[in-house]
């Protein structure tokens, strides 16, 4: 069997004849027709008024979209929502795209416009900043001491609505519904703290891994119940959840009230991007998804943790992914010059940083399985992160052939899927 692995803008052919493939893919469909789709699901939500039906009489309206690292079909679904606040009496010069980065990086004024695609006259675009504390104000608390800032003309509008893909997320169960507003509105603050409670204090001492803190876990997480606590003190009037298909279109969509669109959508995640985990592989191919997905670090480790989670201790895993982007942030630096779990786990003891969290995950999967990454990350920090660099695909599967014919590979390449509990 000959697969193909997306790297950045381009597809990888790897020649796994020889060898037994069971693909690990999900059951969704393809992608459709973006506006049709989300259309239908602000035409008829599933409970309460439409969105022109809420936008009747708002003098102003807030649209908070996903950044470049989530893959959404904005400059075809933008117009749609576009369309009927303008049908429903909002102005244009009164109508704010916000794009919710939460603590990623803006892409800049140009990136941001060819993020969203062409917006009508007076409209106006913005990338929130978590650390513009000029545009932040208190809607509460999150929990006692800890207030929760949102920027400042999100709590204002007249109509506040979100738009966000909802998928599994490697420790805030899912990703996507309340995400939207927190952290993606939020400030920095409270995003670190938030994240912070993805450790907590092991019996032995030292920090450790929260049992909760898993993909598909939104109970008993203590970063997602918080999440859902910090959206519900300034939720959207409407929230507009996607599910992608398994070729990264928009497949499914849901919009309603925050709380029941995102159970819609978490289920349809759910029956969609979960699979029976069967005996564990000895073997796997896995890509990070392409771009942007696989532009750094930062995204590209959670394809490698979804893999991983049908990876037998002491596997193989060939991982494919761009990174032309480097790490993702600057706050990663620090914890790539000394990248040993228990480097990382005392820095973050005395003090949290998000990504140095990344980080240790990272070199927790290259610590318990033979990563080996076609990339465009420098060989030598890969070494460094554990990682086995490869120049090819190629190289691994010969490898594999010659030594071990007939063995069963784990593939994993239209989309990350997990384990069905």
């Amino acid at each position: 069997m000959i697969v193909t692995l997306p790297c950045g803008t381009e597809r990888l052919a790897v020649d796994l004849r020889g060898l037994r493939v069971r693909p690990l893919a999900p059951s969704a469909p393809g992608g459709g027709d973006p506006a049709r789709i989300v259309g239908d699901a602000v035409d008829r939500p599933l409970s309460g008024p439409s969105l022109a039906e809420l936008a009747r009489g708002r003098g102003s309206a807030v649209l908070v979209v996903p950044d470049a690292t989530r893959r959404v079909e904005l400059p075809r679904i933008l117009p749609v929502l576009l369309g009927r606040l303008r049908e429903a009496g909002v102005p244009a010069d009164r109508t704010l795209v916000a794009v919710a980065c939460g603590t990623h990086p803006g892409l800049g004024a140009a990136g941001a416009r060819e993020l969203v695609g062409e917006l009508p006259a007076g409209v106006e675009l913005i990338e929130h900043d978590s650390r513009d504390e000029a545009s932040l104000i208190a809607v509460g608390e999150l929990r006692p001491g800890l207030p929760l800032r949102l920027h400042r003309r999100a709590v204002e509008a007249g109509l506040l609505v979100t738009v966000g893909t909802v998928r599994h997320h490697y420790f805030a169960g899912f990703g996507g519904g309340p995400k939207m507003i927190f952290p993606g509105l939020a400030g920095h603050t409270e995003i670190q703290a938030n994240h912070a409670l993805v450790m907590s204090a092991s019996p032995g001492g030292g920090m450790a891994r929260h049992p909760g803190c898993e993909p598909g876990l939104l109970v008993g997480n203590p970063v997602a119940e918080e999440i859902r606590r910090g959206a519900a003190l300034r939720p959207p009037d409407l929230a507009v959840c996607l599910v992608r298909g398994r070729d990264g279109g928009t497949a499914w969509a849901a919009a309603g009230p925050l709380e029941q669109s995102f159970a819609a959508a978490v289920e349809r995640v759910r029956t969609w991007f979960e699979v029976p985990a069967g005996p564990p592989f000895e073997l796997m191919v896995a890509a990070a998804g392409g771009a942007p997905e696989d532009r750094t670090l930062i995204q590209a480790h959670k394809a490698l943790d979804a893999a991983s989670r049908f990876l037998a201790p002491g596997g193989e895993l060939l991982f494919v992914a761009a990174l032309d982007g480097g790490a993702g942030s600057p706050a990663m630096e620090p914890f790539l010059a000394d990248p040993s779990p228990a480097a990382i786990a005392e820095r973050l003891a005395r003090g949290w940083v998000q990504y140095g969290h990344t980080t240790l995950r990272l070199v927790e999967k290259t610590g318990r399985y033979t990563v080996r990454l076609h990339s465009g990350l420098a060989p030598e920090l890969a070494l460094r992160l554990g990682f086995v660099p490869v120049a090819g695909p190629a190289e691994v599967a010969d490898r594999w052939r010659a030594e071990r014919p007939g063995a069963t590979v784990g593939v994993m390449v239209s989309g990350a899927v997990y384990p069905r509990a």
